[in-house]
């Protein structure tokens, strides 16, 4: 009980703190909040408070991850060889924890999934469920039509890719569209990391959930700290459909996988560049006090764990795992949202299982500074006008990403 009182109480906190960097802080947009907290809620009692129903959905969630996982397996294996078969590795000497080699595993699952999108995309499928969802959001919550367009597709695609289907409006769109559109980005995960994230040991069912309640969660954040002040060509509705690129199921299968080796690429060299950056920074903190004799020297990861423990306490995660979750959040920030998640999943054993699900939402989303750069860059591509207007815009929007997953955790740390 005093762990969900503490749920609200962030909860509240967290969307004080959105409004005190806010650019307008006199126009605060009740009826968007609240028409968005009551989504958001409404998706955490079907989707985490425990019921036949949740397990269903979590069950049919885990099956669809293992099920990717095992196909893409079959793709790596014909590539990589014994180096894609675990079974393989730990009968020739491997350790349970070395028996993966990461790098092929994130490989086949990204490629597969981007093949799987791009497919749906270009059969209708998925634009399909996008304006559903859409529809719904823009009634509730009075959002305009690109925002919230944008919005419910940054739940199936990338922080770059989603923007593709209100490309007609990037133009014309407001700054407060503007800062939706990059929130939205910000605080979701692109399918193709989905499957990855749960074959890392993640709960899958838990990645859904977030993925879902960060679309109305990001349209009421983006909104507090940027109030619409301007007349949006899309009040009434985005109808410009964005049609697919390709030619026929091939063409679309092709470019999939293109674009899932790009993605493939872009994530193994954070992984390294990142983890190096770390044990450096680690080592010139360390490397002083040991001149001096310290005999138990403060590390960086230490560092992110005592400045992000409050949010996580403010979450409703017990004080005894704050530090361990902090550095998580702190490295998702800093780095990326991936050495978030091999943090806590490494630290699994230790963690109180409300902690490592509460950790699971608040990690959920690229929200952090290589996206500033990503986005300025991927979106700007396709309305380089707005170029500057996404750079000015970029701080406030990881913040605002920031806040949809400790929101997003506060919410559920109220069902569990």
């Amino acid at each position: 009980m005093e762990l969900r009182l503490m749920s609200l109480i962030g909860l509240v906190t967290f969307i004080t703190l959105a409004w005190a960097i806010s650019v307008h802080r006199d126009k605060f947009p009740w009826r968007t909040v609240l028409a968005g907290l009551a989504l958001q809620t409404l998706i955490a009692i079907i989707m985490v408070r425990p019921s036949a129903f949740r397990d269903w959905i979590y069950t049919n969630a885990k099956i669809s991850a293992d099920n990717l996982i095992y196909f893409a397996q079959q793709g790596t294996q014909l590539v990589f060889g014994p180096l894609a078969k675990r079974d393989i590795l730990l009968e020739v000497g491997f350790d349970p924890g070395n028996a993966m080699v990461l790098g092929i595993t994130i490989c086949g699952t990204i490629i597969l999934v981007a093949v799987l999108s791009n497919l749906l995309y270009h059969l209708g499928i998925l634009q399909r469920v996008v304006h559903g969802m859409a529809w719904i959001m823009q009634r509730v919550m009075r959002t305009s039509g690109s925002e919230s367009l944008c919005t419910s597709a940054n739940v199936f695609m990338g922080q770059t890719e989603a923007p593709l289907v209100i490309q007609p409006y990037l133009k014309r769109m407001t700054r407060s569209e503007l800062m939706t559109m990059m929130v939205g980005g910000m605080a979701t995960i692109a399918g193709g990391v989905f499957a990855v994230y749960a074959g890392m040991g993640v709960e899958a069912g838990h990645l859904l959930t977030a993925s879902f309640m960060a679309a109305p969660t990001a349209l009421y954040m983006s909104k507090i700290l940027l109030p619409e002040t301007e007349k949006s060509e899309t009040a009434d509705g985005a109808t410009r459909d964005v049609k697919a690129q390709t030619t026929n199921v091939l063409d679309a299968m092709c470019q999939g996988a293109g674009d899932g080796m790009k993605l493939t690429i872009n994530v193994l060299a954070m992984l390294i560049g990142f983890t190096a950056v770390i044990a450096l920074f680690n080592y010139l903190l360390v490397l002083p006090q040991n001149w001096v004799g310290v005999a138990s020297p403060i590390t960086f990861d230490m560092i992110l764990g005592w400045i992000n423990a409050p949010f996580a306490w403010l979450m409703g995660i017990p004080w005894s795992d704050c530090e361990a979750i902090g550095q998580a959040l702190g490295k998702r920030m800093v780095f990326t949202e991936f050495i978030g998640y091999l943090e806590i999943t490494g630290a699994r054993e230790s963690l109180d299982p409300r902690s490592f699900t509460l950790a699971t939402f608040a990690i959920c989303g690229f929200a952090n500074f290589a996206s500033i750069a990503i986005q300025i860059g991927g979106i700007g591509s396709l309305a380089p006008d707005r170029r500057s207007d996404l750079a000015k815009l970029g701080l406030r929007a990881m913040a605002g990403g920031i806040l949809v997953g400790y929101t997003n955790a506060c919410i559920a740390g109220l069902f569990l």
